[in-house]
């Protein structure tokens, strides 16, 4: 330890050793020079820059005021804009004949600032509903514009097009893409009748008994007053050999009622011994039409099955009186007349 403290001692004497030596410099004398050109280059200095100042003094252009706006409108500027750059010189200086720049040893160049020159096309978006199905129109306006016109289509509208979509895929012989479509279509407007219909015909004419129907009884169980889809229903059980089924679907007496599915509803009632249900049918279409033989002649069926022999008797014999029965069933009806007088005469005899 003693060793190292003593070199450390003669390491610190040696630097302050160093310190305090002082060297000699040697300076070279100074050589003069003559003063003529220094007086020369000053005066000459002193005019170039009077020259400056005065043309400081020139008034400045307009395009000086307008640099710090346009800077800031090319700052914000939207994307969609068209960004052109030109030059502009931001002043220039008026040169007198009798104090030219250049005859005072300098010359001017005027600055050059770029200057953003910003043209737009503006985008008009109007926007009339914020609806999922929209439809977008591009038209060109008289002034060059792009005006893009967001327009919102009624569900009867979309179901129109996808109906026309699936009228060309028939055309074309596409049965999947027609399906499609009219599913589609469905989905829009639930309420179309006739939509409902034409689905469940493609489907039944693909051997999808199943699937036709189900599309036709949800028709049902949305409006149960819509006899088109119960008939609809109906035929197409009475094809599958399901007539008790099909009398099922029109036991509902619908106010809009047609005289197809009040027929339908009498003779399948008759067919399956429902003489309520056919004799209210045979009534209700007597009442509407009361020149046809064919609604006679089944509310006299009718009224005898009830025994209620007068009546049938009164329903044959106006049935005889008017027209559309064939031959067999005038006999028919002549058959059950005779029958009838004689079961009278021994209800009178007892």
């Amino acid at each position: 330890m003693s060793a190292i403290n003593d070199a450390l001692a003669k390491l610190a004497k040696q630097s302050s050793d160093s310190k305090m030596a002082i060297t000699k410099a040697e300076v070279a004398p100074v050589k003069r020079r003559s003063v003529l050109p220094w007086v020369v280059g000053s005066f000459g200095l002193s005019l170039a820059v009077g020259g400056w100042a005065i043309s400081q003094q020139a008034p400045m252009p307009p395009a000086y005021d307008v640099l710090e706006p346009a800077i800031n409108h090319v700052e914000l500027a939207s994307p969609t804009q068209k960004v052109t750059l030109s030059q502009q010189p931001l002043y220039q200086v008026e040169k007198d004949p009798g104090h030219s720049s250049e005859a005072n040893g300098v010359k001017e160049t005027p600055q050059i600032a770029a200057q953003p020159s910003v043209e737009a096309q503006p985008l008009q978006l109007a926007q009339n509903s914020t609806v999922s199905n929209n439809a977008v129109n591009t038209t060109s306006a008289p002034s060059g514009q792009v005006v893009i016109e967001q327009v919102e289509l009624t569900p009867q509208q979309l179901s129109d097009k996808a109906q026309q979509r699936a009228k060309k895929a028939l055309d074309s012989n596409n049965l999947s893409e027609a399906l499609s479509q009219y599913s589609e279509a469905l989905r829009y407007t639930p309420a179309d009748t006739q939509v409902r219909k034409r689905l469940s015909a493609l489907y039944y004419g693909k051997g999808e008994v199943r699937k036709a129907a189900e599309i036709l009884q949800k028709g049902i169980a949305l409006n149960s007053e819509n006899s088109d889809l119960r008939l609809s229903l109906a035929k197409m059980l009475m094809k599958e050999q399901q007539n008790g089924v099909a009398l099922t679907v029109l036991s509902a007496m619908p106010s809009s009622a047609s005289t197809e599915y009040l027929a339908l509803r009498a003779a399948l009632a008759q067919k399956e011994k429902q003489d309520a249900i056919a004799l209210e049918s045979y009534q209700k279409l007597v009442a509407r039409e009361p020149d046809s033989a064919r609604w006679w002649l089944g509310l006299g069926i009718q009224q005898e099955r009830a025994f209620n022999l007068a009546a049938a008797k009164s329903s044959y014999t106006e049935a005889l009186t008017k027209l559309g029965l064939s031959n067999q069933s005038q006999q028919f009806i002549r058959d059950r007349l005779t029958l009838i007088a004689q079961l009278e005469d021994t209800s009178s005899e007892n």
